[in-house]
This record gives C-alpha cells, sequence and structure tokens, in this order.
C-alpha cells in the first residue's frame, strides 16, 4: 500500500492540512502511521476517507456525528444523501485536477513583488474555477496573507504592496461569493456578516462569508464598519440566525467605542434572539467580555471552519 505524507494527502483529499491534524485529535478521524521521524503517513483509504468526510460535511453532514464512521459506512451516508451510488472519483481529487498550492503561492507572491498585477489577476481568476470556496480560504488566503505578513516584517514587501493585493483579492473573493450564492443554499439560517463600527478590515470576513457559503448557510455580506444600531435594525427585520463580527487586535479609534461597548449594545438591542458570533484576533479584555456573555469566539479561520462543519 502506498503511503503519502500530509502535504499531499491534504491536496488529494482537499482538506487542509490543519484541519486533517485537528479532526484527528478532537474525532480521531483517521489514524495515520508514522515515519521514522515521527512525521504522518496516510494511506490511500485514509485519503478516501477524509475525501469523503469534507464532500459530507459540505452537504451539511455535521464532522463530529460521522468521523467516528468508517468507511463502508461513510460511502453508505453519501449513497443515501446523494441518491446516487458512490462513486471515488466524484470524491478523492483527480490527479489532473490536484492544486499545487506551493507553487500558486510562490507565484503570487513573485508577482506581487514585481507589481506584476495581471499575473495575481490571471492567478485569482484561475483560482475561482478550480477551487471551491474553502480551498480558496484555508488552503490559499490563510497562507498567503500569514507569508505576507512575514515579508513584510522582513522589509521583503510593503505594505503598498500588501494593500494592492488585498484589493483584488477582495473583488476576487466577492466574485467566489455571489457566484456559489446563486445555488440553492442547504440551510436555513441567515447569517448577517461585518464589522464593528471603525473597523475597516474585510479580508476576514470575507473569507468567514466563504466558509458560511461552503456549508450552505444563506448570508448576507454588509460590508465594514456598521454602526450596532445599524446592524442591530437589520438583523430584526431580517430574522437572522446570528450576526458574524470581524474584529482585528489593532482595532481602536478615538472617538469610536470600544468593541465591548459595540457588542453590549448590539446585544441589547437585538429583539428576534439573533445569535452573535465573535472572529479574529482581538484585545483579552474583549475576550473575557465575550466569555461572560458566553458569545462564541473564533481566534483564527480554521477554527471558524470546525464550528460551521460541526454546527
Amino acid at each position: 500500500m502506498q503511503y503519502f505524507n500530509i502535504q499531499v494527502a491534504s491536496q488529494l483529499s482537499g482538506v487542509a492540512s490543519a484541519t486533517i491534524r485537528a479532526w484527528e485529535k478532537r474525532y480521531n478521524a483517521v489514524v495515520p502511521e508514522r515515519a521514522d521521524n515521527k512525521h504522518r503517513l496516510y494511506s490511500e483509504k485514509d485519503i478516501e476517507k477524509l475525501a469523503l468526510l469534507c464532500k459530507l460535511t459540505e452537504f451539511g453532514q455535521s464532522i463530529g456525528k460521522i468521523a467516528h464512521l468508517g468507511l463502508e459506512e461513510l460511502k453508505q451516508v453519501y449513497t443515501t444523501l446523494l441518491h446516487k451510488p458512490y462513486d471515488e472519483k466524484d470524491v478523492v481529487t483527480p490527479h489532473h485536477e490536484r492544486v499545487d498550492y506551493e507553487k500558486v503561492l510562490n507565484s503570487f507572491l513573485m508577482a506581487l513583488a514585481a507589481y506584476k498585477i495581471d499575473i495575481i489577476t490571471h492567478e485569482l481568476s484561475k483560482a475561482l474555477q478550480t477551487m471551491s470556496p474553502r480551498d480558496f480560504c484555508l488552503n490559499l488566503i490563510v497562507p498567503l496573507f500569514h507569508e505576507i505578513g512575514k515579508k513584510i516584517d522582513r522589509g521583503e514587501l510593503s505594505i503598498a504592496q500588501e494593500h494592492t493585493l488585498s484589493a483584488l483579492v477582495s473583488f476576487h473573493m466577492g466574485q467566489m461569493i455571489g457566484l456559489h450564492y446563486q445555488k440553492q443554499p442547504l440551510r436555513s439560517e441567515l447569517i448577517l456578516i461585518t464589522t464593528p463600527e471603525g473597523e475597516q478590515h474585510q479580508i476576514g470576513i470575507l473569507a468567514a462569508a466563504l466558509l458560511c457559503v461552503q456549508y450552505g448557510f444563506r448570508i448576507i455580506f454588509m460590508g465594514v464598519s456598521l454602526p450596532h444600531h445599524s446592524l442591530a435594525e437589520a438583523a430584526n427585520g431580517l430574522k437572522c440566525h446570528a450576526v458574524l463580527l470581524g474584529v482585528t487586535h489593532s482595532f481602536e479609534k478615538p472617538g469610536v467605542p470600544p468593541v465591548e461597548s459595540y457588542v453590549s449594545e448590539l446585544a441589547a438591542s437585538l429583539t428576534q434572539n439573533s445569535l452573535i458570533w465573535v472572529g479574529g484576533n482581538v484585545k483579552p479584555s474583549l475576550r473575557t467580555e465575550l466569555e461572560k456573555r458566553r458569545i462564541p469566539y473564533f481566534d483564527n479561520l480554521l477554527s471558524f471552519d470546525e464550528f460551521l462543519a460541526d454546527y
């Protein structure tokens, strides 16, 4: 039997490496072999199971309820859910369709360093056609901006280059959201997605919107910097299930109420039992406040992805 490292297993299964590790730790979904250097090694059956789990969560199945099932049991769930016989070719990524994420990331970084906007636009357009919203978010956008952050710290890229990429990525993420939003959602819950008044960063909430779309939620992307009374008005009028707020650690501006106050005033204004979810790299004081109010908080997109998959 052939074995593969976690990077190859991720490409073949369509499951991000960090998600594979999380599913192993939390649900014991697969138990990989270990090489002499202790690195994980995944069999073809492991990869097929990961791919099948990924596909089933896309169709609304809770990862916590299916991860323990054997491969044959999962195939039966697939057949029952989709009303068609299971075919491995529909689940495991065929060789000719594999995406070399490392190659794509390097292309972005080299093009950005030289301000080759046409190359970046081409790569983003290609990604729209070849990747699912979840893959685009977790396997491309997250590692891309993580690497850019490190390059800025080292002086290898400038803030201007980061803003250039952010603008292009935001445009294409909006296109992907719109493209997939035209499909019939799998779930009835409506999620409103925005940032508190004064918070202008939108890459994080765009990525969160992609994850919501991936899992079949209905969403309304409301842009950035929305006053709490406007958000409450929309939430009450639309009878939404939840509002998702994206916050960055550096958010603190003169004349703008702190996020703790924003959350408190929003909660007091909601009349339809709408939930509040918060994501981002927040200050310790806000995290303490959220814990007191039992408001779900996600410190990164992977934790939000796990939350949605298990919701």
